[in-house]
């Protein structure tokens, strides 16, 4: 696991941490016994390994890296999922963080500036039928995104949505991107109740793309 070098132009606090995974290790009991009852129960489910292993590692990781922060064992830091399933923390709102993981990789943002997301593909992701569904009108008109760079476009859709703590499919065309040529970009959009938002492209291994998004807002819970 890295820490990633992200963009100048991202606040000081926010850290974003590379994970990747071994899909062979003898050391899954380690992690296993760091999440929860319901989380145990959740990976249960999963019929793949990768997909068994991909999510036991990076909430294992993700309890780790929380510790550091909140000075609690990471089997007692409790994550709950708002309506949309984004994870969050229930008792406490200095702290937030989001995960995003494809294949080899993942992703696992935390920030103590505003709400966060993150999201990480991999660059030869098939999305010949996807134009319909994630273009906005304007994006549509001014012809920017192309088939070269449209996981480019999916990816910082997606991270501005986890930002915002909505569901992907029903949003993403109600966002327009539009590139700032520094690596940010603009996030447009027709709903005044919705966070100012923030994006970036951010550093991924070689043949992934990948997309950080910040919202200007806190996310304002009650300590238990």
């Amino acid at each position: 696991m890295k820490r990633l070098h992200l963009p100048e132009m991202v606040p000081a606090e926010i850290e974003v941490w590379l994970l990747e995974f071994d899909f062979d290790s003898k050391q899954l009991i380690n992690d296993w016994s760091l999440l929860s009852v319901g989380e145990q129960i959740h990976l249960q489910c999963f019929r793949q390994h990768e997909d068994r292993v991909r999510g036991i590692v990076t909430r294992a990781t993700v309890r780790r890296l929380l510790a550091k922060y909140l000075a609690l064992p990471p089997h007692r830091i409790q994550i709950e999922m708002n309506e949309f399933g984004k994870p969050r923390l229930p008792a406490y709102y200095d702290i937030e963080f989001n995960v995003s993981h494809t294949g080899d990789f993942a992703l696992i943002a935390l920030s103590a500036k505003g709400e966060i997301g993150v999201d990480i593909e991999y660059c030869h992701k098939d999305v010949e039928d996807l134009w319909v569904h994630v273009l906005s009108a304007e994006e549509r008109a001014q012809g920017i995104w192309s088939n070269k760079n449209f996981i480019d476009l999916w990816v910082i859709k997606e991270s501005v949505l986890k930002a915002l703590g909505f569901g992907i499919a029903e949003y993403l065309p109600a966002i327009t991107v539009l590139t700032n040529n520094d690596g940010s970009y603009h996030v447009a959009h027709d709903h005044p109740e919705w966070a100012k938002i923030k994006a970036w492209s951010i550093e991924a291994p070689l043949h992934y793309v990948a997309a950080l998004a910040l919202t200007n807002q806190r996310n304002h819970r009650i300590h238990n």
